[in-house]
């Protein structure tokens, strides 16, 4: 199961920088990946433009070709969150560029058509659909956690107890278990740095079972999964993370034996 196989990775698992798609266009700010189109060939990724104050659903071929993109602004709601797709389409939040707002949350079929939505009152930074037709969503720096239905009344909350990394991003393994990837920025004497991180969520009672750093970081000095990051379940386990605005670069890790 992909859950026992999140269980595995500790602060040994060494990741090996595999492969690496510069997008052609401009990504903005990416918040969420997710594998899309047919056969799971292309990228659904989410992205904010500050200066524009727009939200996007862009679609990214395997060879980082810009095959489509679609303007999600409400208003004042641009920021677009975390998300997973399933075989029909994805959940997609989108916010108020701040805590504590309003976020609507649109449900998108694999056309890129909105199937549903619902309005709620508080910045969603990530959602994502459970096997009973639940969602499990996080606040603006994963602040609180919600369970909730699909017409957007919470069935449960909690504040997050975990004070190591804040989630960006979310993608559904099975179940009601959720694998979140994060950063948390540390204090040094020289500054601060960034530390990436995956946990493994258990939404039913909305506790974390077990999380890993992931120290590897993109060019620009970024953590890996301080963004938008996706993650696969094939003979070995893989990160794929577009997380630059400037270099607008997918890099895939494959987590490697324990050193």
């Amino acid at each position: 199961m992909h859950a026992d196989r999140l269980r595995d990775l500790d602060r040994r698992t060494r990741w090996e920088l595999t492969n690496t798609v510069l997008v052609d266009g401009d990504v903005g700010h990416p918040q969420g990946i997710t594998k899309w189109g047919e056969d799971d060939a292309s990228w659904l990724v989410s992205t904010v433009h500050p200066q524009s104050e727009r939200g996007e659903l862009i679609v990214v071929g395997a060879d980082g070709s810009i095959l489509a993109a679609v303007d999600v602004t409400d208003g004042e709601r641009f920021h677009p969150g975390g998300m997973s797709a399933d075989r029909t389409g994805c959940w997609v939040a989108v916010a108020e560029y701040r805590p504590e707002s309003t976020t609507v949350v649109h449900r998108f079929d694999r056309d890129l058509n909105i199937v549903t939505s619902f309005r709620f009152g508080d910045h969603l930074g990530a959602i994502c659909e459970l096997d009973d037709n639940t969602l499990f969503a996080v606040s603006w720096g994963s602040r609180r956690w919600y369970r909730l239905d699909v017409d957007g009344h919470v069935l449960d909350q909690r504040h997050d107890s975990n004070h190591y990394v804040e989630i960006q991003d979310l993608q559904h393994l099975h179940g009601t278990h959720v694998a979140a990837t994060a950063v948390g920025q540390l204090k040094t004497p020289d500054g601060s740095m960034q530390l990436g991180g995956i946990a493994l969520i258990d939404a039913a009672n909305l506790s974390c079972v077990h999380e890993a750093p992931v120290e590897e970081w993109m060019p620009s000095g970024r953590a890996a999964t301080y963004r938008a990051t996706h993650l696969d379940f094939g003979e070995h386990t893989t990160l794929q993370c577009l997380v630059d605005d400037t270099t607008a670069a997918i890099g895939t890790w494959r987590a490697a034996a324990r050193s």
